[in-house]
């Protein structure tokens, strides 16, 4: 079986029947209508990895499947906090102290993608300060240990510098509301990764939690030279290492 609907391998094989599947359910969604409710969560769910997004994406951001207004539906919660209580038995915790904890991405971009998150409940980056600087170091740390652990038990799993090339950061709106850094190494499934003004790079949170006690989302402080950079050197390495190791490719 594939990894997406359909037994497919990617949704780029997704046939017109395929295809005609995904348009009316799209359909009947649109014409039964939806009203949210504020009080409860909604997000873009991809018809093809059904990978939960953010409402506000147009695209998947695991697979780059086109997503519409047809897509939103109602959410759990709060997953992840499932997944620390143990209510969610199908993501298995990889780390965990009294701080942090940490799994593979159920919807990875890359072979090696995890999520790192705080066992305290915290909403995203608008809710930190700078008395969270400390919670947000350790969350890099234990990313960057995780897959030091993994290269060591197999180089050829992981046959680069770590350090040089891992992209850490925080999306901003996000698809679960629990503060979550995602840690990956290049290669990437595809190029829309990383994307500004959502993606928000580990260290200008922790810039900015430094400098002004609170983070400033691109949103609202347009920086996209600093944006275009982040993505453009995260390019240079996926183009470099899928090059050099294809079967590293997801």
């Amino acid at each position: 079986m594939g990894k997406f609907r359909f037994g497919k391998d990617h949704w780029k094989s997704f046939n017109n029947q395929d295809m005609e599947v995904i348009n009316k359910e799209r359909a009947e969604r649109k014409e039964k209508g939806m009203k949210m409710d504020p009080n409860n969560e909604y997000g873009k769910t991809c018809p093809a990895c059904e990978k939960p997004n953010s409402v506000k994406v147009v695209f998947c951001t695991g697979c780059s499947f086109p997503l519409t207004e047809e897509d939103i539906i109602e959410l759990p919660k709060n997953i992840f906090l499932d997944i620390l209580k143990g209510k969610e038995k199908g993501t298995p915790i990889l780390y965990r102290d009294e701080k942090v904890a940490l799994w593979d991405d159920k919807f990875g971009v890359s072979q090696n993608h995890i999520d790192v998150v705080p066992v305290e409940e915290i909403v995203d980056v608008t809710h930190l300060n700078k008395t969270h600087i400390p919670l947000i170091e350790a969350m890099y740390e234990a990313g960057l240990n995780e897959f030091k652990r993994r290269q060591k038990e197999d180089e050829k799993a992981i046959p680069f510098d770590i350090e040089e090339c891992m992209v850490a950061g925080y999306n901003f709106p996000v698809s679960v509301k629990h503060l979550h850094l995602h840690v990956i190494l290049p290669p990437f499934k595809h190029k829309k990764v990383l994307a500004f003004p959502r993606w928000h790079p580990h260290k200008k949170i922790l810039k900015d939690l430094k400098e002004h006690g609170q983070v400033h989302i691109y949103d609202e402080v347009k920086d996209k030279e600093a944006g275009d950079e982040e993505y453009n050197t995260a390019m240079e390495y996926h183009d470099k290492y899928a090059k050099a190791y294809p079967h590293l490719v997801p």
